[in-house]
């Protein structure tokens, strides 16, 4: 069936059907002859047929299978016949194929070689033309040089041609080519001066930039000619009306610079081509500030003689000042505008800046005899302070829009150098006449009646706001001897308009006069006559007004030269020729030549270490002078205690039997001693608080300030004194432990303890503080002054007539700073601690009883002050 199958449908089978047959037929076959046994042949006989029949079957299939595959082949083998044949035909067409193509490369090789031949001759050709073109182009070149060239020759013609129109040729918009043929037809025959006519033609060449250059110079001075006639046209026919407009010196000139600033700047172009252009540059920048200089002139000198007139006040120097200023720096702006409308600015510009000082010199001339003739201190302040803050500082760098203008401002800062040394010249006169030798009226000695004075009889310190707003600067100047506020005053108005250097040598100098004048005061003041001189309180009053007038002003000084951003330190160097001496008696240090060679010496001057040295003097002395005054009775028994002590085989234990040391005595002594605590503690405590509460702003402090910074000031300045007057009564109490009193007995004699007396030295000092001025006034006028007449003196001081009417005049609240410190306050109280601390080591006064110098010694302060 299989078979039939693969017949009926024509196909073929596999290979490996066709193996898996072949295996199935060998091994049928000899299973089928091995199985015929001795079991029974009719099993046998069944099984032959069977395979018989299998046998017919397999050889059935067997022929088919070979007649499939004889078919099989035969087709296989038409197909392969008809491949070859094929084959065949392609190999033919091939063959004529390349028949062909062998044709074809045979006539392409015969047409390369033709295309060879003709590209050799092409590139002959063409070799040819371009060796023909390159000689052409050479010698094109070469009649263009021998054109140029020729040209050269040919120019002189066509520019003397140009030339020989006159003026007009300058307004040709051709004149500059006209230049540049010049220049370039001179440049070529300078470098080539070997060719004919060479130097000929360089000579006319130059020639005719020569003419050029004169046209140039004809033209623009024509011009500027003829714009001076009619700026001076117009300055007559407005004569009569007095004002000339500023812009009338201007517009006329810049009108004509528009025609002319080409042709100046074909010049300053050419300054580096050849010297003619820069010659005739400058000649006509002579010419224009010449023209210029002689226009303006005479009006600007009018101008400034009419601001600066001979009948000025004194006041209005520095508005007129400062108007001229404008003035000079407006004009000579206008005149830099004007020269550069012509003129190409160059460096240097030599004309510009001989333009700009000739006018600065005007403003000089005319302004420096106003200076040399001003006496006043304000007025040359206010004209230094002008020509420094308004004139120079804003010129000092350039601003938008507005040029350089360096040669008016030197002329500027020359005029403000003038004007620094005639000041400095009046302020040293004003500091020798007015401060130096300043003649003491009885009015300065009206201490301390200055500083109890008061509108309508009020008391200081009521009303203050209406008072303050009235009164001023004299209110906060109230109480000030002159020469301070001078002192103040003159630095004050000087200060930041001279030199620091300079400054700080007329600072040094005014403060020492000043502290050497107030010392000469609270001199005057400790021997003023009293007019009870009999007064118990009579020494301590005059002691307490000469050096609490001295502590007050030295305090003011020193805190308002402080505000002053500067050392007022001095340095002189000197020579010492004692060598020299000592050489002469034959003495030679350093050979023959130690003859010639002086020593140089250094020393300084501290202003303000002369403040501190004469403050602390002046808190030292006042403290051990009124601990002494106290303790009186206490240095009595102190003394005669010493003497018996110091006696040949004196007996301390004999001491209690003396007649000094009997209980009714130092009962007496107690007694003495606690009457002074009391009434010198507030006497003295009144004349601290008056004078420290007037030194901070005059008479306008009272009541209010009691408890304030006044209080603090005055405690720290009387601390010293009650730790003295403690320390002193502790010594008195050691000698009564000695004699062993008992409490009892102690009590009989007054005495009390240390602190006792502690608490009340402290509370008679707060009370007196905290009084109300009309008591306060009433303690201090226990005792009647006197005003002495002032002392003769033995130079004449000078009138007042050469200084400024109104440098002696209150320093108007102004300080360096802008204010002046209304008051001392806590910078006081610290300036006074400085000075307080100094007692601690500090001996007795030379001027206190020598019985008391032992009692009076130093104690030290409290760690806080």
């Amino acid at each position: 069936q299989a078979a039939a199958s693969m017949s009926g449908g024509g196909a073929l089978l596999s290979q490996r059907q066709a193996a898996l047959l072949d295996e199935l037929a060998a091994a049928c076959a000899p299973k089928g002859a091995a199985g015929g046994g001795t079991s029974g042949q009719e099993g046998n006989a069944e099984a032959d047929e069977e395979r018989e029949a299998d046998d017919t079957e397999f050889e059935a299939f067997y022929s088919n299978w070979r007649h499939v595959k004889v078919r099989h082949r035969l087709q296989e083998e038409s197909r392969r016949r008809q491949r070859w044949g094929w084959i065949e035909e392609m190999q033919e067409i091939c063959s004529l194929t390349c028949s062909e193509l062998d044709g074809l490369l045979a006539h392409i090789s015969e047409l390369d070689e033709q295309r060879q031949e003709v590209v050799r001759k092409t590139t002959a050709l063409h070799e040819q033309c371009e060796q023909m073109v390159q000689d052409q182009e050479r010698l094109g070149k070469t009649a263009e040089a021998i054109a140029e060239r020729l040209d050269m020759y040919d120019r002189v013609a066509d520019v003397a041609r140009v030339l020989d129109q006159g003026n007009a040729a300058t307004q040709n918009p051709d004149f500059g080519s006209v230049l540049d043929q010049l220049d370039g037809s001179i440049a070529f025959l300078e470098t080539h001066y070997d060719f004919t006519q060479a130097q000929n033609y360089i000579h006319q060449f130059e020639h005719l930039r020569n003419r050029a250059c004169i046209l140039i110079r004809s033209a623009l001075q024509k011009s500027l000619e003829k714009s001076t006639a009619q700026v001076e046209a117009q300055l007559r026919d407005r004569e009569s009306e007095g004002t000339v407009e500023t812009q009338v010196f201007y517009t006329r000139f810049r009108a004509a610079a528009l025609n002319y600033k080409p042709l100046m700047s074909l010049l300053h172009k050419r300054l580096d081509v050849h010297e003619t252009y820069l010659s005739t540059l400058e000649e006509l920048e002579a010419f224009y500030v010449h023209l210029r200089a002689r226009l303006v002139s005479t009006p600007v000198t009018a101008h400034l003689q009419s601001v600066l007139h001979s009948e000025l006040e004194v006041s209005q120097l520095a508005p007129a000042t400062r108007q001229a200023s404008t003035y000079i720096l407006d004009v000579s702006y206008f005149e830099r505008q004007c020269f550069e409308a012509y003129f190409e600015l160059r460096q240097p510009q030599e004309a510009l800046r001989s333009l700009l000082e000739t006018i600065a010199h005007i403003f000089y001339e005319t302004l420096r005899p106003v200076v040399l003739a001003c006496i006043s201190i304000d007025s040359l302040r206010e004209m230094a302070d002008c020509l420094q803050m308004d004139v120079l500082e804003p010129y000092q760098q350039p601003k938008a829009g507005r040029s350089d203008l360096v040669p008016v401002l030197s002329v500027v800062f020359r005029l403000l150098k003038d004007v620094q040394e005639k000041l400095i010249f009046r302020v040293q006169t004003y500091i020798r006449d007015e401060i130096q030798s300043y003649k003491i009226i009885e009015a300065d000695m009206n201490y301390p009646g200055i500083l109890m004075v008061a509108d309508g009889g009020d008391a200081p310190g009521e009303g203050i706001n209406e008072s303050n707003e009235g009164r001023g600067t004299q209110d906060f100047q109230h109480g000030w001897y002159p020469t301070l506020s001078r002192t103040l005053g003159i630095l004050a108005k000087i200060y930041r308009v001279l030199e620091m250097s300079t400054f700080q040598g007329l600072a040094q100098e005014a403060v020492d006069i000043c502290i050497a004048s107030l010392r000469h005061v609270a001199h005057l003041l400790a021997q003023r006559p009293l007019q009870n001189r009999s007064h118990v309180l009579g020494p301590l009053t005059q002691m307490m007004d000469s050096q609490l007038f001295l502590v007050k002003h030295l305090l003011i000084l020193r805190e308002q030269v402080a505000s002053f951003e500067c050392d007022l330190v001095v340095s002189e160097k000197y020579c010492n020729f004692s060598n020299v001496w000592e050489a002469l008696h034959l003495k030679l240090p350093d050979g023959l030549l130690g003859i010639l060679k002086p020593k140089l010496h250094q020393s300084q001057v501290d202003s303000r270490k002369d403040i501190e040295t004469e403050l602390k003097a002046a808190c030292e002395t006042l403290i051990t002078n009124l601990t002494a005054n106290i303790t009186q009775p206490l240095a009595t028994l102190n003394t005669q205690i010493s003497d018996f002590l110091a006696r040949p085989g004196a007996d301390r234990s004999k001491l209690k039997d003396q007649p000094f040391m009997s209980l009714d005595r130092v009962q007496e002594i107690i007694a003495a001693f606690l009457t002074n605590v009391r009434d010198r503690v507030p006497f003295a405590a009144a004349h601290i608080r008056l004078y420290l509460t007037s030194s901070s702003s005059g008479s306008n402090i009272g009541v209010a300030d009691g408890g304030g910074t006044t209080q603090s000031t005055a405690s720290i300045l009387f601390k010293p004194v009650q730790i003295r007057l403690v320390d002193t009564w502790g010594r008195l109490e050691g000698l009564l432990e000695e004699r062993n009193l008992d409490t009892t007995e102690l009590d009989r004699l007054g005495f009390i303890r240390p602190d006792a007396l502690r608490e009340m030295v402290s509370s008679l000092f707060s009370g007196v503080m905290e009084a109300p001025w009309p008591q306060l006034i009433s303690i201090i006028d226990q005792v009647a002054r006197s005003v002495p007449p002032p002392p003769a003196r033995t130079k004449d001081p000078r009138p007042s007539q050469t200084s400024s009417p109104d440098a002696s005049a209150p320093l108007e609240g102004q300080g360096p700073q802008g204010v002046v410190a209304e008051t001392v306050g806590e910078a006081e109280a610290a300036q006074v601690a400085q000075a307080a601390q100094a007692t601690q080591a500090a001996e007795a006064d030379a001027t206190a009883p020598a019985e008391v110098k032992a009692l009076a010694a130093p104690v030290g302060l409290p760690e806080q002050i």
